[in-house]
């Protein structure tokens, strides 16, 4: 752990994203904020969380995007305000990529004035718990007074000792750089091909096969071996790793009834989507051996990771 607590005292315990914190403590009596908030991504919010952000972040324009962090950094950039108060959080990494710094930082920098005063770029954050859960993290130092001397912490090894590289002013994209911010945009400048979302199974895992579940359905029911496809999704092609799926589309009845371990998986997709609470995917049960969201092009394409961290 890089920064062992060893004493507590003075906690209020309740909900960081609900309660006032001039009700906890006036801001004329603070110098410093730090912590490290949930690290919860937008697909991982539960519905009471998702709620939350709507609260906080009600005046702000495509905040649905953000990870569940984003409101302490609103949050904070509120109550510093007309003070000296600097704050750092531990962060996921997310919310200095792509579309989230234009919602979030684009708001701090115009409206709250926020400057970024020092940055440790993604590394390794371990616990002391048993499972020893480790996530990549940033941990950005801020206010709305700039420091003289900014650094950016550089990890060559993720789990090692970090470099610092001095620097005029620090981006929210972790660079030196100018505060300018890349907003999303659903039309492209230039006359160029359209990019889509790839297909998303929405199947609960149940038509997607590792090597050795493709291998042993193979041998249980050869048969399936021309059912089963390559998908690519952007773990496996930043990683250099292989998965297979079960690609039905145009299958018959007659045909799925002689493949009972494969009509076992469809059946298993049917009863994940009809638990859903999205009448969207509970729709999506009458055609269990379907993709969810099939958009397989018919002729050569570019695959572009949504994600590379």
């Amino acid at each position: 752990m890089r920064l062992p607590l060893e004493k507590s005292a003075c906690i209020t315990h309740g909900n960081a994203i609900k309660i006032d914190w001039n009700s906890i403590i006036q801001k004329k009596e603070l110098n410093f904020i730090f912590g490290n908030p949930p690290f919860y991504g937008k697909q991982l919010q539960t519905k009471e969380q998702k709620e939350e952000m709507k609260e906080v972040f009600k005046e702000i324009k495509g905040a649905g995007v953000l990870d569940y962090v984003a409101a302490w950094y609103l949050k904070a950039s509120i109550y510093i305000q007309e003070t000296f108060i600097q704050c750092a959080f531990v962060s996921t990494n997310s919310i200095t990529q792509g579309e989230q710094v234009g919602v979030l930082w684009g708001e701090l920098f115009k409206k709250y004035k926020i400057t970024i005063n020092f940055a440790h770029r993604t590394f390794r954050w371990d616990n002391e718990a048993k499972s020893n859960a480790a996530v990549h993290v940033v941990i950005i130092g801020f206010g709305t007074s700039s420091f003289s001397k900014k650094v950016i912490y550089h990890y060559e090894d993720l789990s090692g000792d970090p470099l610092e590289i001095p620097v005029k002013n620090i981006a929210p994209y972790l660079v030196e750089g100018k505060n300018i911010v890349i907003t999303k945009r659903r039309t492209p400048i230039l006359d160029v091909p359209r990019i889509s979302f790839g297909s998303m199974p929405n199947d609960g895992g149940h038509l997607l096969l590792t090597d050795e579940e493709k291998v042993e359905l193979i041998s249980k029911e050869p048969d399936a071996a021309k059912w089963i496809k390559p998908i690519v999704s952007a773990h496996e092609y930043l990683n250099g790793k292989n998965r297979w799926c079960l690609w039905l589309k145009g299958i018959t009845p007659k045909q799925l009834k002689e493949l009972k371990l494969v009509s076992k998986r469809v059946q298993n997709v049917k009863e994940h989507r009809t638990k859903s609470n999205r009448d969207a995917t509970r729709r999506l049960a009458d055609t269990p051996t379907l993709f969810g969201e099939d958009r397989q092009p018919e002729s050569f394409y570019i695959l572009i990771p949504r994600h590379s961290s």
